[in-house]
């Protein structure tokens, strides 16, 4: 008898002590697949969010490159213009328009 009453003590020892993962039910196949589902549709959630932003930061870059192109042309439109009316002012008389000889 005493033997069976150690035994007890130390199953319930045991049982007292074995940590939280042992001492709940295993979970059906049905509440392990919505967890999985529920994870991957966070994942889904991020990855589209991400992709969002991506697209976001294309979209700005390519208005960024835009107006940088738009800059450059209307620079070069205006010196072109500076030019022209500089080369058409040297062939009607004004030397002080004429282009410095290097």
């Amino acid at each position: 008898m005493k033997t069976a009453h150690k035994l007890t003590a130390i199953g319930l020892a045991l049982a007292l002590t074995a940590p939280p993962a042992l001492a709940q039910p295993a979970k059906t196949p049905e509440q392990e697949r919505a967890e999985l589902n529920a994870q991957q549709a966070k994942a889904a959630q991020e990855q589209n969010a991400q992709n969002a932003a991506n697209q976001q930061a294309y979209q700005d870059a390519l208005k960024a490159r835009d107006a940088e192109i738009a800059r450059q042309k209307a620079e070069y439109e205006a010196a072109m213009k500076k030019w022209e009316e500089d080369v058409a002012a040297c062939k009607g008389g004004d030397v002080s328009r004429c282009a410095k000889p290097n």
